[in-house]
């Protein structure tokens, strides 16, 4: 009987990070930018089994980005207040939708990595 492979939560995550299947680190997430293809065309894992699964993520993530934005507001007291009303604006709604693939990608990684330890899934085979 062989022993299964070791798993490596933090590769799964670094391939969240760069937008690659968590399973084998090869195929893309995404067909465009923020379309999230059905499985990996390498592997074939189906990246959102049920849809939905790591839009929690995705909340809570905008939710932080969000709370960092109106601490720095608190914070930092701009000469122009207008001026700095329209930088700060600017500068979250950026924030926000330009690592929005990132957190995506990060959010799929952990729901690869929860179905990995409930073994709910048959098609999934760390590599």
């Amino acid at each position: 009987m062989s022993r299964p492979a070791k798993i490596s939560y933090l590769r799964i995550l670094r391939r969240g990070l760069a937008r690659r299947c968590p399973q084998c680190g090869v195929g893309r997430i995404f067909g465009r930018w923020m379309h999230v293809r059905d499985r990996c065309e390498h592997c074939g894992l189906v990246f959102e089994p049920l849809e939905g699964n790591s839009w929690w993520f995705m909340y809570y993530t905008t939710g932080l980005l969000t709370g960092l934005f109106i601490i720095a507001m608190l914070l930092i007291r701009p000469t122009n207040m207008l001026l700095g009303r329209i930088v700060v604006f600017v500068a979250a709604i950026v924030a926000i939708v330009l690592t929005l693939p990132i957190r995506k990608g990060l959010g799929l990684a952990i729901d690869y990595l929860s179905e990995l330890k409930s073994g709910h899934r048959d098609d999934i085979r760390p590599q």
